[in-house]
């Protein structure tokens, strides 16, 4: 059987929509372009849609190789952002329990954001001085993401949800970053080792999962019965662990992925059997 990347997505800020891409650099940190920019409140501590919904209903809109239109349907102006619009000032930010130095935007950026969300943010980078590593790797970087680099998820996990779901679930609630196609639902869980174009990947855990993703990707609005998450909470739960979809992934080596690029097996792992409760 045949595997394939069907969807290939960066997310530029923490908690914006996706931007869909055919071809992305895998780095040290993940993604290129993958949560290199997150807003933080006053306290030097991260926001994101769990907090903040009407984040998620931020669009990127790439004009050129350096500059980006930010947008929202609450505000009356959008935002024209390049790099040049960070500044060389860094402050210390709190992202989970890791505590590290990014570089502030300008306060034209931060001002927008502010507008936004009703009160006072800045956007920070993940610049050179950045450091920041995975729990379970330490030997492995990541930059704004919850916990490790690169997610991947499925069409078939995804469809054996939605037959037990009742509201029609998109994969954008999940916001992963590789989506694979052609395989059983689940089968994921048993991969170890993978390589996607040029680039090898380790399963490093399974993506535990909250209420974010009960967030409409479209409206930034919570579901009434707290779903999909209480319909994954009755076969993809273990105990002590939380509810799981998706895989965490981290790089072996760099190199280039494409959209529609074969997915190997190169190794598989035995792994605990979730209890079903449908």
């Amino acid at each position: 059987m045949s595997f394939s990347l069907s969807r290939l997505t960066i997310y530029p800020i923490k908690s914006i929509q996706g931007l869909s891409q055919e071809s992305c650099a895998i780095t040290d940190t993940g993604l290129l372009g993958d949560r290199q920019y997150m807003l933080t409140d006053d306290n030097g501590e991260f926001i994101s849609g769990r907090t903040s919904p009407s984040l998620t209903l931020i669009k990127t809109h790439i004009l050129d190789d350096n500059t980006w239109l930010l947008s929202h349907p609450d505000m009356a102006e959008d935002l024209r952002f390049n790099q040049d619009l960070i500044t060389s000032v860094y402050k210390e930010v709190l992202i989970w329990d890791d505590s590290l130095q990014a570089q502030v935007a300008d306060a034209s950026v931060n001002q927008w954001f502010s507008q936004l969300l009703g009160k006072d943010v800045e956007m920070v980078f993940f610049g050179e001085k950045s450091e920041r590593v995975t729990g379970r790797r330490p030997d492995k970087s990541i930059a704004f993401s919850d916990g490790y680099p690169v997610l991947l998820t499925t069409e078939a996990s995804l469809a054996e949800l939605n037959d037990c779901c009742p509201e029609d679930i998109e994969m954008e609630r999940f916001r992963p970053n590789f989506v694979i196609s052609g395989n059983d639902a689940f089968a994921e869980d048993k991969w170890k080792r993978i390589k996607i174009g040029e680039v090898e990947f380790e399963n490093v855990k399974p993506c535990d999962r909250c209420i974010f993703i009960t967030l409409n990707p479209k409206t930034a609005e919570k579901t009434k019965r707290g779903e999909p998450l209480k319909s994954l909470g009755k076969f993809r739960t273990k105990k002590g662990e939380g509810i799981h979809f998706g895989i965490n992934l981290i790089a072996l080596n760099s190199g280039v992925v494409k959209v529609n690029d074969t997915v190997e097996i190169l190794e598989y792992q035995e792994c605990e059997p979730y209890r079903d409760r449908r």
